[in-house]
């Protein structure tokens, strides 16, 4: 159960970092994104 909670935490950080990135570089950083979720 510990796991779980700090993966939910940790995404929640990552999301958080990919939001203040976005909005403070949206074009270079909406690019970057981009790419990546098509390698996925």
């Amino acid at each position: 159960m510990f796991w779980i909670y700090w993966n939910t935490v940790w995404s929640l950080i990552i999301s958080g970092i990919m939001v203040a990135t976005i909005v403070a570089h949206p074009d270079a950083e909406f690019v970057e994104i981009h790419t990546a979720k098509q390698v996925k």
